[in-house]
């Protein structure tokens, strides 16, 4: 028995790299994917028709564009329909035959039907631009889950080109969607999804998709209005659960195969995908390729000078979009070197037994940033304070829809200054299509960023003897908020020079014992500017876990 488990569970591991290397795109054979409309009606059978526009822009390679539908059981896609921008209704086939020529897939489209689902065709047609409408039907796509009906869909996965832009949108096709029966979540995708006052669901993205995103969206319904949906084996609070599962390095699948009622739990490792989506073209028109991680370079040097709009923008540019949470972390570390702000713990009521004590913001009233994207963020931040210049985290969270959409047009600013900073220093120029681009001394000086975010996470386990010095470690607790690692930094600093370390705290107002506390507050109160989520609207959640249908990848090929 134990020797079965073993075959079953080395099968399963094999087949799931197999899927995962099956839904990698390749590389981009356009220039840019500016935006995917998806317009999903529901009926009360538990079908969708289901209608996307894509936009696409610069095609230069390939035959045809196709979507994937995998982990699709118990359901069927079929009636695929498509049309270009010039209205040309192209003719559906029977079967698809992805090895037919440009000229011979022109102006027709297909269904190809695989062992893990099924694959939407449609040919090119010509090189450059165009505006493909796509039409198609999920039978059995909102299930019965006994409490609630529902679906948990995966409508946007990893393209040949990242989307800029994402719209989705969910109706019911004879009934208003209200908070009174119905709910919606979205996941690993930076945006937002909200119960429209004009009875519809939708998710949209609120920045540029980046490669790894991907959008999932999850959503509940009194059972009534799809009286006949086929009924599911699960819960709904048990898919809600398996959605809300998730692991930032290493991925835990449960594959069920409901037929024999075997489930095997497979552990993929998540850099198989970023293998093959780690190149870049720059701005000459030459492809480069991120080393892998075990060839990374370990580099002690702060790129591009320590800004942080300039770290910010060039992540951006390798597809590692930082949030807004890290973001503002980073920038509250430099206010209390600087002194514009204390980060306190404070009493909440002090005249209350057994009070509470709550993380603060106190702001100081002579100093302040000057100018920039930085100075709009303190004035974000001191415009919640109260009368005494102290934010409380309490506030934060009350507040955190409206300060999460001002953070939102914030980040992008300090986007817009790293763009500007990179252009100036010659590390990005833009291309003739006009997209800014690394050049090739800036696209190294961003792969010294991940040489610097792998020296900082191993670093207490770097040479004693070649130690790195020490004024730079004002920088490095800056770049580890970034990536969300300032705790582990310090513990390392702490272990690597203990006498140092002292000296070290005392620069940010603490000392040895308060300073790993001191970035702990400063998670807390970044962690509140992000709205939590009951399902009637808010932010979606930058990863999501298993069970989801569809997915599996597309683009062009």
């Amino acid at each position: 028995m134990k020797l079965r488990r073993q075959r079953l569970l080395i099968v399963s591991v094999v087949f799931a790299i197999l899927f995962v290397l099956g839904s990698i795109p390749a590389f981009a054979a356009e220039d840019a994917i500016p935006s995917i409309q998806v317009n999903a009606v529901l009926e009360r059978d538990g079908s969708a028709v289901i209608t996307e526009i894509w936009d696409v822009r610069g095609v230069s390679s390939g035959t045809e564009y196709y979507k994937a539908l995998n982990n699709m059981d118990g359901m069927r896609v079929h009636s695929l329909l498509v049309r270009d921008e010039s209205g040309t209704q192209y003719k559906t086939l029977s079967s698809w035959d992805t090895d037919l020529t440009l000229l011979e897939k022109a102006g027709t489209c297909g269904i190809l039907e695989k062992s893990d689902g099924y694959e939407l065709c449609w040919g090119i047609g010509s090189y450059g631009n165009h505006q493909y409408t796509i039409q198609y039907t999920i039978e059995g796509l909102v299930k019965d889950y006994g409490d609630y009906a529902g679906f948990y869909h995966q409508f946007i996965s990893e393209l040949s080109s990242a989307p800029e832009s994402a719209v989705i949108d969910i109706r019911l096709a004879d009934v208003r969607l209200t908070e009174e029966n119905s709910r919606i979540w979205g996941y690993g995708f930076p945006g937002e999804v909200e119960i429209g006052r004009d009875g519809v669901l939708h998710a949209f993205s609120s920045d540029a998709l980046s490669g790894g995103n991907y959008v999932n969206v999850l959503c509940r319904f009194e059972k009534d209005l799809f009286p006949l949906a086929p009924k599911a084996n699960v819960s709904f609070e048990e898919l809600q659960e398996s959605a809300e599962k998730s692991n930032s390095g290493i991925g835990l699948f449960v594959f069920a195969i409901s037929a024999g009622g075997v489930v095997f739990v497979v552990l993929l490792a998540a850099f198989l995908a970023v293998l093959f989506s780690a190149r870049y073209k720059l701005a000459d028109g030459t492809v480069v390729k991120l080393p892998k991680q075990k060839e990374m370079e370990i580099t002690w040097s702060i790129p591009f000078g320590g800004s942080i709009p300039a770290i910010y923008f060039a992540m951006a540019l390798l597809r590692r979009k930082i949030s807004c949470p890290r973001l503002m972390g980073a920038y509250l570390i430099r206010w209390q070197e600087a002194r514009y702000i204390s980060i306190e713990e404070r009493v909440v009521n002090p005249g209350i037994k057994k009070a509470k004590k709550e993380e603060v913001i106190v702001f100081a009233s002579e100093k302040a940033p000057l100018q920039g994207a930085e100075r709009t963020l303190y004035q974000i931040l001191v415009g919640g304070a109260d009368r005494d210049g102290v934010l409380w985290t309490s506030d934060i969270e009350e507040s955190a829809q409206e300060l999460y959409e001002k953070l939102t047009g914030w980040a992008e600013d300090v986007q817009e200054d790293g763009q500007k900073e990179l252009i100036e220093s010659g590390a990005a120029a833009t291309d003739e299509k006009g997209v800014v681009r690394f050049t090739d001394s800036g696209f190294k000086q961003a792969v010294r960023i991940l040489g610097l975010q792998k020296y900082l996470a191993g670093m207490r386990k770097q040479n004693k003897d070649r130690p790195a010095p020490r004024e730079l470690w004002r920088d490095y607790l800056v770049v580890a908020a970034l990536f969300d690692t300032g705790e582990q930094v310090l513990e390392s600093m702490q272990a690597l020079d203990p006498a140092y370390f002292d000296t070290f705290s005392s620069i940010y107002g603490c000392n040895a014992y308060s300073m790993i506390y001191f970035m702990t507050m400063t998670n807390h109160i970044s962690n509140a500017s992000a709205p939590s989520m009951d399902g009637t609207g808010g932010v979606a959640s930058s990863i999501g876990g298993g069970g989801f249908s569809g997915g599996g990848g597309g683009g062009s090929r």
